[in-house]
């Protein structure tokens, strides 16, 4: 049977893969399958390229996208040309926002920025019912549909057949139509965003008519004689056009096997979440800490405590000379110098130690390091446990697509990632009361589980609570505390405003970064406990990179994060986005919190990152559900909005991807970029903040916004994003705190200006 494909094309839009989803999962003509083949708007150069492929195609989706189509080539790729001509006057074409845009513009209509933006909001769509066309077949008079877009066909041209309208402070809106002549229909509304009805009647009609359409035109005939005079060519074409956007995954999946020398002990101990704090005061050896110090549904159920030794393998990449360090934990001959020699290129491997490595490698290819380091360690054993032992570590902000590490080789060298293999490790379920100690090679520390059979309170809840870990930090201590600028702030705020009018994005995490520089060394511990005391969260996490012996370059991160970011087992992934931030204070109720994150402005917020996920788990995983929609979640601090999105799939034999391949490709977090995701980070890192924070990093977030977790030898994964942190590049002597929120057109600048700091606060308040 010849496939039904599509051809469709993106415009850099974080929602582009929602809509592929859907249309996936219709059928032609009752059984026919349908095939998509995605590329971008720059893919070709112009249209006499894209003419010698239409015929392998029943018909195009023009998705949505940023841009103008008025500003032509340069803003909108091949979207502004595709309708200019004749080349695609027998093609069947749906055009969704930006597509829509571009269409009816190239019939002569206006196309103009809105009075009142709207961006993740849901409108009722009014359909002229005496004007259907086929494409609407099967609707009510009236639906909601959730609307994305800045700009708008402001007069519509005699070849624009008008088929549905919504009405708002602008006026009454045209949200659909058909082009005379041509069967070329489009939509201003987003049909694929989980707040949207009847998006997949949209697409099924579609797709109905684009058939009907071609056989009446003799287009599916022709396609059928290409198909049948070489099917081996044809599908190679589509091969090659699927190809031109990366898709590879980094390992290729195998079943790993049981090895015995994976060694569990196990304990009972209390339920409460302060046995992982006062147990990792017990123990001297270093240590890595992933604490639930707030235990609550679905989240902060579990803690880790992974300890490294000698055996363990630390991997480092520096994206600012494309190199990555690999050695053993506190080998004495890897040293600072060695180091820094070695990523400027001074040095040779004839003078490296046996342990230590240097890889000339971008951030791409340190993913598939990552992969090959773990591929003949991952094991079968003890999928029930979360955590067996494996990568730990922090990836940073500038690891995600789309943004660089722009701060000068030759002024600073920071890590973009930081991961440890950890073959020892204490896990503790707080849920069932059961602690793990846990050896990949059956050689756990003996002075820690005698340790365990000696002490008297695991089980005993009131002194597993008594952690006597003060909320100050010491009183001879001062700090100078760098605050960002709020004339800045202003600024960046206005220049970010001005963006999202004209269509450049939905939504900008606007960010800053605060540095904190205490009159003398406070040891990262001693700091991680007060924060802990201050601000419980989930996601508490303790790293003190003290990999090289005798350094003051050394990283931390101590964070108590509300947030998870990614979590998968072997055939789940799971995302919790926050979006939404009520300050928490004595006269504020839940109820009173959710009134607050229910208005426009918080719900358009939420909306657009929870649509953004979907898309980014969509794009490797054909089953994505939203489990939980907009609930209130309750911290120390505030009161915040989270969604929770899951996708499986990754268990099947059709699908070549890792719960790694899916972390790769989702960051950074939307959560802290915006939507749509490329053009959001680049006006982020090149036009907003590099001033506003011109004294940290030179615009670079570095740890903060990235994730902070694990990559287990079981195969699971879980990691937080990196919030409610700080972190140090010379072992405290000075610290970064960011904070930030997203931007909407909804948003003022005093209500951001409250949200950024009360975000700060929950840090910050350590220092009081």
């Amino acid at each position: 049977m010849v496939p039904f494909n599509v051809l469709f094309i993106d415009s850099y839009d974080s929602f582009t893969f929602n809509v592929v989803r859907l249309i996936e999962k219709q059928l032609v003509n009752g059984d026919e399958l349908v095939r998509v083949t995605t590329i971008r708007n720059d893919t070709f150069a112009d249209m006499k390229q894209l003419v010698g492929e239409l015929d392998y195609f029943d018909c195009v989706i023009v998705g949505p996208g940023p841009g103008n189509p008025v500003n032509g080539f340069d803003d909108v790729g091949i979207v502004s040309c595709l309708f200019s001509g004749d080349e695609l006057a027998e093609v069947p074409v749906l055009g969704i926002c930006l597509g829509f845009q571009a269409m009816c513009y190239s019939q002569g209509s206006a196309i103009d920025e809105l009075e009142t933006i709207k961006h993740g909001q849901v409108y009722p769509i009014e359909l002229l019912s005496e004007k259907r066309f086929g494409i609407f077949d099967g609707y009510p008079a009236t639906f909601k549909s959730v609307r994305y877009h800045s700009l708008h066909v402001s007069r519509a041209s005699p070849m624009v057949i008008p088929l549905a309208t919504t009405d708002d402070e602008n006026g009454s809106l045209l949200m659909a139509a058909k082009i005379k002549q041509r069967p070329w229909y489009g939509v201003q509304y987003h049909p694929e965003s989980c707040c949207s009805e009847l998006g997949d009647r949209l697409i099924k009609n579609f797709l109905q008519l684009a058939y009907d359409e071609n056989v009446r035109n003799g287009r599916h005939e022709r396609k059928k004689q290409l198909y049948e005079q070489n099917p081996a060519h044809f599908g190679e074409k589509l091969a090659e056009l699927d190809g031109t956007i990366d898709h590879s995954c980094i390992f290729k999946k195998f079943k790993p096997v049981e090895k015995e020398e994976v060694s569990v002990r196990k304990y009972n101990v209390s339920k409460v979440a302060e046995l992982t704090l006062k147990l990792s005061d017990k123990i001297p050896d270093a240590k890595f800490i992933m604490a639930s110090s707030k235990v609550a549904d679905h989240r902060g159920e579990w803690s880790i405590i992974a300890l490294p030794n000698e055996r363990s393998v630390v991997l480092t990449h520096y994206s600012q000379v494309n190199r990555t360090t690999i050695y053993k934990w506190r080998d004495p001959k890897v040293t600072e110098e060695l180091i820094s020699r070695a990523l400027n290129g001074e040095s040779n491997e004839a003078e490296f130690p046996e342990s230590f490595q240097v890889l000339h490698e971008d951030k791409s290819h340190f993913w598939i390091t990552m992969g090959e380091f773990m591929t003949d360690k991952l094991v079968s054993n003890h999928q029930e446990i979360p955590f067996i032992g494996g990568l730990v570590g922090t990836l940073g902000y500038e690891m995600g697509y789309y943004v660089y590490n722009t701060v000068p080789a030759d002024e600073r060298l920071i890590p973009d990632a930081k991961l440890v293999y950890i073959e020892n490790c204490i896990v503790i379920d707080h849920t069932s009361g059961q602690l793990y100690c846990i050896s990949l090679c059956d050689q756990f520390p003996a002075h820690i589980t005698q340790m365990l059979d000696e002490c008297e309170w695991l089980n005993d809840d009131n002194q597993c609570r008594d952690v006597s870990w003060s909320d100050q930090l010491p009183a001879d201590v001062s700090f100078d505390i760098q605050m960002p600028d709020q004339e800045q702030y202003a600024s960046a705020f206005r220049r970010a405003q001005e963006y999202m009018h004209r269509g450049d994005s939905y939504e900008l995490c606007l960010t800053t970064q605060t540095n904190v520089t205490p009159s003398k060394r406070i040891t990262p511990w001693r700091m991680f406990q007060t924060l802990v005391r201050r601000n419980p969260a989930p996601f508490s996490s303790f790293f003190e990179f003290s990999d090289v012996l005798n350094t003051d370059n050394t990283l931390c991160l101590l964070s108590t994060s509300p947030e998870r970011f990614l979590k998968w087992d072997a055939d789940t992934c799971e995302l919790r986005p926050i979006k939404g931030t009520v300050k928490k204070t004595a006269h504020t109720t839940r109820e009173q919190a959710l009134a607050i994150l229910r208005t426009p402005k918080e719900f358009g917020e939420n909306l657009m990152i929870l649509d953004l996920i979907r898309n980014d788990l969509y794009e490797l995983l054909p089953d994505v559900t939203v489990r939980e929609f907009m609930v209130v979640e309750e911290y120390q601090t505030m009161y915040q909005l989270v969604s929770v999105v899951e996708a499986r799939g990754l268990s099947s034999p059709r699908v070549p991807y890792t719960g790694l391949d899916v972390l790769r490709h989702s960051l950074p977090p939307g959560s802290m970029t915006g939507a749509p995701k490329k053009s959001s980070v680049q006006l982020l890192q090149l036009h907003l903040e590099p001033e506003l924070n011109r004294g940290a990093l030179a615009g670079t977030r570095g740890l903060y916004s990235g994730v902070t977790g694990y990559w287990s030898a079981n195969g699971r994964g879980d990691w937080s994003v990196n919030i409610r942190l700080l972190h140090t590049y010379n072992n405290g002597h000075s610290w970064h705190i960011g904070a930030g929120g997203a931007l909407t057109v909804l948003s003022s600048l005093d209500g951001e200006l409250q949200e950024m700091y009360t975000k700060l606060q929950s840090t910050l308040q350590m220092f009081n």
